[in-house]
């Protein structure tokens, strides 16, 4: 009898499903007569969803990926056929929205979290429907706190107890539990002693639904960013409160209800409001790169990756995503703002905007407008109701350019010092590149103008912990909030994760980070290098805490990329 294959998953949102189809897509197409059974863990309750994107959240959690996006990108799963085995199609989001009988328009729709949770938790159930049939699955819903190698594969220790052997395992774990920062520490520890609320994850936002915040509740909200608008509109529609739409103005008005907390403040280290996505394709197309300019973007990359050895910054990427936002910036002269400047000086005050992102120029949306303002003209932007300005432009480029290095460049495998580079460049767009959709900045506004939301201490507030809240204080202004919460997700900093999983790869000396900003380092099939250079036999890695070996471990769509893929490839290469 031929010997079975175990392959664990640990962690089974969008990434885990993405391996477990691509493992089995890759033993087809080598024609492995390898009998494989994958052993999957997944603490939550919804496989294939995973935590980010559980189907019973609160239906105020939208994505920023719009369907039209995820409709022309997001492909489904073909039949497998193998070793008696049928695992069923399915199909891609597109053809699941018609199946559901969701509308799809070419009007750019930002679906909430739990929609797509949904499609990709169905996806995930017939895949292990088909295999439970054949006793080729197992799966564990319990926490995994220790993978340790053995003699012939490692093995996998789950939070009560458990170890269970296999011959190869993969992390494909998402967002980790980090330790608090030292402000979180000390609001954790003044609400402890004078019974406040602290809300110190950004999700389940749905938590904030609660008898401790009523009308007259004074909330803060820390962070000024996606999460933040998504826990705005809990304490605001989840409370009962709802917006209209003004008659002949891209603006909303909100109504609130007796419950909704009539008082929410937002603060940031900056003040800095999310820049909102075009509101439809036809405007979105505006900052689209044509075919030479993609192709000179290219080129540029793949000379680097040509000398790899000695690019030490990030200035490859800058000075072509420079060139490329001022050729497109040039050829939308009919709705940007006017200037005589040339293609090279275009550039090169595209550099300095990147590099330094408080120039200032005519150019540029002013730097320290009141956080309402600056709002209203990056909605008229998004609408196309006013001149575009080089900084509007320059997001919706990096954009475009993200997704050229997501799908066809993850792996750069270039220096450790200039791939931290590129990350912190790529981390510093997000305000712009991942911002959310239309209504977000609508309902903003909205609620501004209601008094509501105050943005009075919006830019990096002085807070002191007071007997009944937190005083903030601002322009000798101050206010003290009853009820803190925290919306700001850490980003994935190796060093900062407290999981005890991460915490025991770390602890045994094996692996190697990329950098204490970073990830861990992995070659390109995702095998977790250790300190003397080699890779880590039987353990593998995939996405955020691979961050710095690779690039894009935070969008949805490449989770089903090639890193998943070539993962699958060498496995079944290696069996």
């Amino acid at each position: 009898m031929s010997k079975l294959y175990k392959i664990a998953i640990v962690g089974v949102g969008p990434r885990g499903l993405a391996a477990l189809e691509s493992l089995y897509l890759a033993k087809k197409n080598s024609n492995s007569s390898k009998k494989l059974k994958v052993v999957l863990f997944e603490a939550s309750a919804y496989p294939g969803a995973g935590q980010i994107w559980t189907p019973n959240q609160v239906r105020t959690n939208l994505s920023n990926v719009h369907e039209r996006n995820l409709s022309n990108n997001l492909a489904g799963r073909e039949a497998l056929y193998f070793d008696d085995v049928f695992i069923p199609e399915f199909p891609s989001y597109k053809k699941w929205l018609t199946n559901t009988d969701d509308d799809y328009s070419e009007k750019d729709v930002f679906p909430a979290r739990a929609k797509l949770g949904s499609y990709l938790n169905e996806r995930f159930n017939t895949f292990r429907e088909a295999l439970v049939g054949s006793d080729l699955v197992d799966f564990y819903q319990k926490e995994v706190i220790k993978i340790e190698p053995s003699e012939t594969g490692c093995i996998v220790y789950t939070k009560d107890e458990q170890q269970i052997e296999v011959d190869e395992a993969v992390l494909t774990i998402g967002h980790q539990p980090t330790y608090d920062s030292k402000q979180l520490k000390t609001w954790g520890d003044h609400a402890e002693e004078n019974n406040l609320k602290l809300y110190e994850d950004p999700y389940p936002v749905g938590a904030l639904e609660t008898d401790s915040i009523s009308a007259e509740t004074t909330v803060a909200l820390r962070g000024f960013g996606l999460s933040m608008v998504d826990q705005v509109r809990a304490l605001s529609i989840g409370f009962g409160g709802y917006f209209i739409k003004k008659e002949n103005s891209i603006k909303w008005q909100y109504i609130p209800s007796e419950k909704a907390p009539k008082q929410l403040i937002a603060f940031s280290l900056n003040g800095l409001p999310p820049a909102p996505k075009p509101v439809s394709a036809t405007i979105d197309n505006w900052f689209k790169p044509n075919a030479q300019e993609k192709q000179s973007f290219i080129r540029a990359i793949e000379k680097a990756e040509q000398r790899a050895a000695s690019i030490k910054d990030a200035s490859f990427l800058i000075e072509a995503l420079a060139d490329m936002t001022a050729s497109v910036y040039i050829r939308m002269s009919a709705h940007s703002r006017k200037h005589k400047l040339s293609f090279q000086e275009l550039s090169q005050l595209t550099v300095q905007l990147i590099k330094d992102a408080d120039t200032a120029h005519e150019l540029i949306l002013e730097h320290d407008l009141p956080a309402l303002e600056a709002m209203e003209h990056l909605l008229k932007m998004a609408f196309g109701k006013t001149a575009i300005s080089l900084d509007y432009c320059l997001g919706q480029v990096w954009r475009f350019a993200l997704g050229i290095l997501y799908h066809d460049y993850t792996y750069l495998n270039l220096p450790d010092e200039a791939m931290v580079d590129v990350v912190n460049y790529i981390e510093a767009s997000k305000r712009y590149s991942y911002g959310p959709p239309v209504k977000s900045l609508q309902q903003l506004i909205a609620l501004v103008e209601a008094g509501v939301l105050n943005l009075d201490f919006v830019n990096n507030p002085t807070i002191t912990p007071v007997e009944n809240g937190w005083k903030l204080e601002k322009n000798n202004q101050s206010i003290i909030a009853q009820v803190m919460v925290n919306s700001v997700i850490d980003a994935p900093q190796l060093v900062a994760v407290s999981s005890p999983l991460i915490q025991n790869l770390l602890e045994d000396n094996r692996v190697d980070p990329v950098s204490y900003k970073l990830g861990l380092h992995t070659l390109e099939d995702g095998s977790i290098i250790s300190k003397n250079g080699n890779s880590h036999q039987h353990i593998s890695l995939l996405g955020r805490l691979a961050k710095g070996s690779i690039i894009g471990v935070d969008d949805l769509i490449e989770c089903f990329g090639k890193p998943a893929h070539k993962w699958a490839d060498s496995l079944i290469e290696r069996l």
